[in-house]
């Protein structure tokens, strides 16, 4: 597997080579740096040229320039397809603010420490290769769906195979139950599937950790009315005879069968709490 490559946005110089000398040693290739968003947009579309796309930009968020790391930002996600993490000396209200509708994979704080970085450029690498992953599914899932209407049998079973075998729990909830989820969530909640779609949705959030339920239940509410400002989140699971799990949660409104649902993801990152 190639080492996951990384750009670097960082005014001051010595923090720059300072961290591209320590992910260099943990393994990363560093495609390239810059003190200025100006200057980042274009080295980074001639990166994507060559094929060379980083997969994660590390975002000093005050930048010189005219523009700031936030909305720089903005214009790689527009672009590009890099997974965003903020580095940041300030942990200011209005910062996080403006900086969440970017969708960030992640913050670091100044000064940095190198072992939670690591940890948070895995974590956002693997999250992006899922979504990825996840887009090109929904893409054959829309053009399969389109022809559900000609009932092709085959076309049919792709796509249960396409949603069963996904890496990521799929659900949509409706009046508060599940009308719809996938293998992948049953086995990350610790049942068969059918025994999960019986429960009510009650019975799941039982399975939260009881510090995490509020958090999930506050951001159903928050998709419901449409607040897309804090549409994801993390809480730890523990299914029944499991050790507990960390999951990162997406929460989207959607129209099913003409009535409003919510569709929810479910990302088992466990394993990322576990690093060295």
């Amino acid at each position: 597997m190639p080492p996951i490559s990384i750009y670097i946005v960082e005014d001051e110089l010595l923090i720059s080579a300072s961290l591209k000398s320590q992910l260099q040693q943990f393994g990363y290739e560093i495609s390239g740096s810059s003190i200025r968003g100006e200057s980042c947009l274009e080295e980074i579309a001639e990166l994507s040229r060559q094929g060379r796309e980083p997969e994660i930009v590390l975002m000093d968020i005050h930048l010189r320039g005219e523009m700031d790391g936030i909305e720089t930002a903005k214009l790689i996600n527009d672009q590009f397809n890099c997974a965003i993490i903020f580095l940041t000396g300030q942990s200011s209200k209005e910062i996080y603010e403006r900086s969440f509708k970017i969708k960030p994979f992640g913050y670091l704080l100044k000064p940095i420490d190198m072992e939670q970085t690591k940890m948070t450029i895995e974590i956002a690498s693997y999250q992006r290769n899922l979504e990825i992953e996840n887009t090109l599914y929904q893409k054959d899932l829309e053009a399969l769906l389109e022809k559900r209407s000609q009932e092709n049998k085959e076309l049919m079973a792709m796509y249960q195979t396409i949603v069963n075998n996904s890496m990521m729990g799929l659900t949509i909830i409706q009046d508060e139950k599940f009308v719809f989820a996938n293998n992948r969530t049953a086995e990350l909640f610790g049942y068969a599937l059918e025994e999960f779609l019986s429960m009510p949705y009650t019975g799941i959030v039982s399975l939260v950790h009881a510090e995490d339920q509020q958090k999930l239940l506050a951001l159903l509410s928050e998709s419901l009315t449409g607040n897309e400002s804090s549409e994801k989140t993390r809480i730890r699971i523990v299914p029944p005879g499991q050790q507990m799990k960390h999951v990162e949660v997406q929460v989207k409104p959607v129209q099913f069968k003409g009535k409003a649902a919510l569709h929810q993801t479910f990302l088992d990152i466990t394993d990322f709490y576990r690093l060295p």
